[in-house]
């Protein structure tokens, strides 16, 4: 009974850091929330018979990420994109550009050499140029020589539906820099998350597959958008009521059964 009894702890305490986790992430850029996987357990038993099943208590596997779309809130800065539908962008580390990392947070900016970055600095990679089927760190270069050796500086950019990057040099020369490039997985809800919103592939989610965005399943780049979180924060509340409501239950009949047992050993 004791085992059973602390496995039920243990499962409600596993599920109140995973709701918490969820509603501390509500403002996040297109953060998506998880959910609790639970599972039964018996014990073994040679008859194939569930009459002969004897429940053992409960166990939590890794939890579900929850991939729904969440909504779009409008910034209007040049590099904030929101994907709508299927893909995730591709990130990288300067240590680690063999194990890229892929999120949904499309909250970008530039340095002053012209590459395209997280806020935290991480590269962005894609196509550039007309090349479409090497990756390399997308990089809108800040000013432009012309053919008169003058030198004219970046004024805007613009990113279309389909990801291709358009900047303008002075007042009207646009220039084709590249395409942004989105990734999708076999079993996108098998992604290991690394933190900051940010995820890694693994035997779950299977390997990634590259493509340009409105091209076969791969979604839709929204400039000027950010995708928000897809939490619900009313949803959430009420699931913590319920686990730790759970959570006191479990701990009074936890005690319960401590009392009655040295009960019987003292008497």
């Amino acid at each position: 009974m004791l085992s059973i009894l602390k496995s039920a702890l243990n499962a409600n305490t596993k599920e109140i850091g995973i709701v918490s986790n969820n509603i501390a992430n509500v403002n996040s850029t297109a953060f998506k929330k998880s959910k609790t996987n639970f599972e039964h357990i018996y014990s073994k038993d040679r008859s194939s018979s569930p009459n002969k099943f004897t429940g053992q208590g409960v166990g939590i596997n890794d939890p579900l990420l929850q991939m729904s779309q969440g909504s779009l809130k409008t910034t209007n800065g040049a590099l904030d994109l929101a994907v709508t539908g299927l893909g995730f962008f591709p990130v990288v580390n300067e240590n680690t550009i063999e194990t890229p990392y892929f999120t949904r947070d499309g909250s970008f900016n530039i340095t002053a050499t012209g590459e395209v970055v997280t806020n935290d600095g991480l590269k962005v990679m894609g196509y550039l140029g007309e090349d479409n089927e090497i990756l390399k760190n997308l990089v809108i270069p800040p000013r432009k020589t012309n053919e008169n050796q003058s030198i004219s500086l970046l004024s805007n950019i613009n990113v279309n539906s389909k990801g291709m990057i358009t900047a303008t040099y002075g007042f009207d020369d646009e220039v084709i820099i590249g395409n942004f490039v989105l990734a999708s997985f076999p079993n996108e809800t098998g992604l290991k998350q690394v933190g900051n919103n940010r995820y890694q592939i693994n035997s779950k989610s299977g390997l990634a597959n590259f493509g340009i965005p409105m091209n076969g399943a791969f979604g839709k780049i929204e400039s000027g958008n950010l995708e928000r979180s897809n939490v619900d924060i009313t949803s959430e509340m009420i699931t913590m009521l319920k686990a730790q409501q759970a959570f006191s239950g479990v701990s009074r009949l936890l005690q319960t059964e401590v009392d009655i047992t040295k009960r019987l050993i003292d008497g």
